[in-house]
């Protein structure tokens, strides 16, 4: 999923130059401000690689919202701030009750990135094709919970279900990508945007692991897709 979303981004990318080097026919006039408010799919991968016993990596796709608002300096160049949360409950491990109990294993997870930039943007007639680089923060938080199903056996105990770990991190963050805009009057609809974010983060762990509470680092490479309505208010450049 990520190897074609990444081509995606690149496809979006090489057609935005060639449509800033070749666009000619008349566009749409461009406002002062603009807002984008809409959904979110985005994947999350999980990477605890300094923990030994909890040492893996699960990607996992969460769905969300995001919201931008953009401050459009000339015809081309605005300054762009970001927000997307995701948030979900998948199952990353699972296993069947035979005579040995079963049990199934849940990560609770919420993702946050809140960033700021430069937003690069070509109007072409009813569209506009646009790319940026933003910087800022996210902080993801996490819960793995494990219930047990028993089987012949029944040795599961309680609290059930338990919890197996939480996990917190704030840090730093870089998003950059592009997409298109479809715009009819003061309104429009972002037909799809594609972003891939890359984040550095430090935060604690804890739960039944040995050892007991812990501190962290890690870094994360994702990709968000987004989708929604946009609103363009003010005066006209």
């Amino acid at each position: 999923m990520q190897r074609i979303i990444r081509k995606v981004s690149v496809a979006a990318a090489l057609l935005l130059g060639m449509t800033v080097c070749l666009a000619s026919r008349a566009s749409a006039q461009t406002t002062k401000y603009s807002v984008f408010g809409g959904y979110s799919y985005g994947t999350s991968e999980v990477s605890l690689p300094e923990l030994g016993f909890f040492n893996f990596t699960v990607p996992t796709a969460l769905h969300g919202y995001g919201a931008a608002f953009t401050v459009n300096l000339n015809n081309h160049i605005g300054l762009e701030a970001s927000f997307t949360g995701h948030n979900g409950t998948p199952t990353i491990q699972y296993q069947a009750a035979t005579t040995n109990d079963g049990y199934r294993d849940v990560d609770n997870q919420g993702v946050y990135t809140y960033t700021f930039g430069p937003r690069l943007f070509q109007n072409v007639g009813d569209f506009s094709l646009f790319t940026h680089f933003l910087v800022g923060g996210t902080h993801v938080s996490q819960t793995l919970k494990e219930t047990c199903y028993p089987g012949t056996s029944d040795t599961c105990g309680t609290p059930n279900p338990s919890i197996l770990f939480t996990q917190g991190g704030s840090g730093f963050a870089v998003k950059t990508g592009g997409g298109v805009d479809w715009n009819h009057g003061r309104w429009g609809i972002r037909i799809l945007e594609v972003d891939y974010i890359h984040s550095q983060m430090l935060g604690s762990f804890g739960g039944q692991i040995p050892g007991g509470n812990m501190s962290f680092s890690t870094s994360t490479n994702n990709f968000e897709l987004n989708t929604g309505i946009t609103f363009n208010f003010g005066s006209s450049l």
